[in-house]
């Protein structure tokens, strides 16, 4: 990753280790889509909730979430891992939304979806989704990674909230 590579030559020596679990891809990922990972698994954005699905396994299960993911919704990693998203759907989840997000899925697409989801207590959060595939270096599909952020209404024009959808537009310098 571009992290590593700065480290390699400026040392890691006096950089304490971090405090939250990071994903490490176990694919050669694209420069953008290494930037993306290195920026949300950095400093700082410890309470940034995002997942990794990779869909070249059966029903595109979470690989990874992220510790902001499993405070923000109340499961655990191991409640997650290895599940597909979905289980964040209730009965107020509206069926377009979801629609919008297998559209997004078939066609390697990004997407920003709000829509309701539900946490593992049952209550209810209007949630500004952020999606977007990841690919390795030769182009080829990689995985799916999806930013969660907590808004305070349904509705349009709220992506700005989400900083997967900011990094992923190159809005954060």
């Amino acid at each position: 990753t571009i992290l590593d590579s700065i480290l390699s030559v400026v040392g890691d020596n006096d950089i304490p280790a971090p405090a939250q679990r990071q994903f490490s891809s176990t694919k050669d990922l694209s420069e953008r889509d290494s930037t993306i990972v290195d920026m949300l698994n950095s400093a700082g954005h410890e309470n940034v909730s995002f997942c990794v699905c990779d869909p070249h396994l059966k029903d595109c299960p979470i690989v990874f979430a992220s510790d902001g993911f499993c405070g923000f919704t109340g499961y655990s990693c191991a409640e997650i891992e290895g599940r597909n998203c979905r289980f964040l759907q209730g009965p107020g989840t509206d069926e377009g939304d979801v629609d919008r997000i297998r559209d997004a899925i078939k066609g390697e697409k990004e997407a920003s979806v709000n829509l309701l989801n539900y946490k593992k207590d049952g209550t209810s959060f209007n949630n500004q989704f952020f999606l977007s595939p990841l690919y390795e270096k030769d182009g080829k599909l990689a995985y799916y990674i999806g930013v969660q952020c907590s808004v305070k209404k349904l509705g349009p024009g709220q992506a700005p909230e989400n900083p997967g959808w900011v990094y992923a537009q190159g809005l954060h310098a």
